[in-house]
């Protein structure tokens, strides 16, 4: 994807077509609402232009079941060609009918399969059969068809489509110097590693961001040389405005296709300041082409131990696992050094271990952290912080949240062993696993345990000399049928031997409902409830667990994953709730959450302890489509910290009954 987006930048094609399978015939892109007002309103016309141009063709061609509206709204940056789009371009998309095959096929359209899209509406003057003989070569011709289309009504109209294409462009620029706001600006931070995953991720997109070479005085504050700042007066400055400010969504009343809330400060865990004094535009800058973040250590001549800060960085993890070699330690509670605080989850790494110094100064350099010599040993309570047998389970039938887990663990080399039902069922896990995690998939606890569905043969995933790459990541006789009771039972073993499984969002529904936390339940929100992807409040209930390493404010923002509303007995409360939801419309801070008293006080992280093991659900999910980085070091924390969360559970009981 990012290879595209290279692509795209260097040769800004201002029409890029992208094609997927789903719903019958076809449906061509038209940009309904709700829209995205920051987007230039010439794309509104030109996107029904197209869009009815094809559909007219098409029927002319005897095509029927052509439509436009009705499906893909035009709110989510999100999409992939909507690179086009957020570029001053267009995007053009289609949805045709797939079969799961390239097989001939007899399909019934009308309800439940076709969902009602067999009437005629305006936007579907021609509507799709109630019953049709189908196949690849169909959708082919549909999806070929409309692409020629759209280049034909391109080659009429060149001009039109070029000048639209500059027009665009040169109103980014106008906008950013005529609207509020006019730019944002990114002070130095604690944690720079984040502030960098921000300022690059803009600078993927092409934005334009600058360093300040001096300080800034604007109506806002003062902003000291260093901090960088993003103009509005460029030709993407539309794009930054999209994806920095708080998403206010149009209408409460409509739906939306995917999420609507994505403020890249609040989902990275960076502070960014909105500007509304003009005079930002005037500001003197140096160009960002890559930033890139070295950290520092700062060494005493006879170093007793190194104390590597933690700020909250995503990169502690892969510091770890590249010292996977030495023995670390992590203070549970906050120490000074001079004048330096050593926050609590900081590593301790003791110097007399074999080329120490060495090690920590290369990974502390390259990772962007900060880590200095100590003295003497310190005197606060510390444990080590070893590393776990990770295994991460996936479905068969439901992989695409796994994947973006995947892909977060392995960017931050993480180690891991992908299950699949088939390993479950071998039971034994204890004794290959001290951690399992189930990422965000299936909705339920029943379809997490018995997946899919089974068909009349066995539906087999194995390598051969036809499928070479079959069975690189799992392999199954038969991918259907689910883990079932005697996967959810070797669970339980697990658990009850000493394991830990953590959950995350609609995986968390499991455990209630298979019995593996008994006196937890899962429930779901009411119809009136919804909630697309917002970001919204969570305040930190126990500040000192060791989930929580790294964050210094009480009250955090998370992306709202739909997980269960788990409900704890009152008695356990206190010790269990991590994290909560405090609910109500002011705890929505950015995006769309219709009804939020529904999640009022409802817990959004619980640890519970289930015979030898324990059991950590997240109502959220902290490891979301390589989005939300503010929320990554919790999940990380969890694999850090896996077995000290009882020890210190246990000390904290100690200090108490000795008071």
């Amino acid at each position: 994807m990012r290879n595209l987006l290279e692509w795209y930048l260097q040769w800004h094609p201002p029409i890029m077509h992208d094609l997927h399978e789903s719903v019958p015939f076809m449906y061509t892109f038209s940009g309904q609402a709700p829209q995205q007002p920051a987007l230039d309103p010439i794309l509104y016309g030109e996107l029904p232009w197209f869009a009815n141009f094809e559909m007219s063709q098409m029927i002319k061609y005897g095509m029927p079941g052509v439509w436009t509206h009705g499906f893909v709204d035009m709110w989510s940056p999100g999409y992939l060609a909507f690179m086009s789009s957020n570029h001053n371009g267009m995007i053009r998309m289609y949805e045709t009918f797939g079969n799961g095959g390239a097989n001939t096929m007899k399909r019934k359209v009308v309800p439940p399969e076709g969902a009602g899209q067999t009437s005629r509406e305006w936007y579907r003057p021609s509507p799709p059969y109630k019953e049709v003989e189908w196949s690849m070569r169909n959708n082919t011709n549909y999806m070929q068809t409309g692409v020629l289309s759209a280049l034909q009504l391109t080659s009429q109209f060149p001009k039109v489509v070029i000048e639209n294409f500059y027009k665009k462009s040169r109103n980014s620029v106008e906008d950013g110097k005529t609207n509020a706001p006019y730019g944002f600006i990114i002070t130095p931070q604690a944690d720079m590693t984040r502030v960098a995953t921000l300022v690059n991720l803009l600078r993927l997109q092409g934005i334009e961001v600058g360093k300040a070479t001096g300080e800034i005085k604007l109506k806002e504050g003062a902003f000291p040389a260093g901090s960088f700042v993003i103009k509005r007066d460029q030709p993407y400055g539309r794009l930054a405005k999209i994806l920095l400010e708080k998403q206010n969504f149009p209408d409460p009343n409509l739906r939306t296709y995917d999420d609507t809330g994505w403020t890249m400060g609040l989902m990275i865990g960076t502070e960014v300041k909105e500007i509304a004094d003009k005079a930002i535009l005037d500001a003197p800058v140096a160009t960002v082409g890559k930033l890139e973040i070295k950290g520092e250590m700062k060494s005493g001549e006879a170093a007793a131990a190194y104390a590597i800060i933690n700020h909250g960085s995503n990169n502690l993890i892969t510091l770890r696992f590249r010292l996977k070699d030495l023995k670390v330690q992590a203070n549970e509670q906050a120490f000074k050094s001079g004048d330096a605080e050593i926050p609590a989850g900081s590593f301790i790494i003791a110097a007399n271990q074999p080329d120490a110094h060495n090690k920590v100064k290369a990974a502390v350099e390259s990772l962007g952290l900060n880590a200095i010599a100590l003295s003497s040993t310190p005197n606060a309570p510390m444990h080590e912080v070893d590393l776990p047998r990770l295994a991460v389970y996936s479905t068969w039938g439901n992989t695409q949240e796994v994947g973006w887990v995947r892909h977060a663990l392995d960017k931050f080399e993480v180690k891991y062993d992908l299950i699949y039902k088939e390993r479950v069922k071998q039971g034994a896990l204890r004794d290959a696993y001290d951690m399992i995690l189930i990422p965000n998939q299936s909705g339920s606890g029943k379809r997490l345990v018995f997946d899919r569905e089974p068909a009349r043969k066995p539906l087999a995933y194995t390598k051969s000399d036809q499928f070479k790459s079959h069975g690189v990541y799992g392999e199954s006789e038969d991918i259907t049928g689910g883990m079932g009771l005697q996967g959810a039972l070797e669970f339980e073993k697990f658990v009850n031997a000493g394991g830990l499984l953590v959950t995350l969002g609609a995986a968390s529904f499991f455990p209630p409902e298979f019995g593996l936390t008994r006196k937890i339940d899962a429930g779901r929100t009411s119809p009136q409830f919804y909630a697309p992807g917002p970001i919204v409040e969570a305040e930190i209930l126990q500040t000192s667990h060791p989930i929580f390493y790294g964050y210094t404010k009480k009250t955090l923002p998370v992306r709202y994953a739909n997980g269960p509303l788990l409900n704890v007995p009152e008695r356990d409360r206190e010790q269990q709730i991590l994290m909560r939801f405090p609910g109500g419309e002011k705890s929505v801070m950015s995006g769309l959450m219709r009804n939020p008293n529904e999640i009022r006080n409802r817990p959004a992280i619980v640890d519970v302890p289930a015979g030898k093991g324990r059991v950590i659900l997240f109502a959220t999910n902290p490891c979301y489509r390589w989005q939300n980085h503010g929320e990554f070091a919790m999940l990380f924390n969890t694999i850090l910290h896996h077995n000290d969360i009882r020890t210190i559970e246990k000390k904290a009981a100690q200090t108490a009954e000795v008071k």
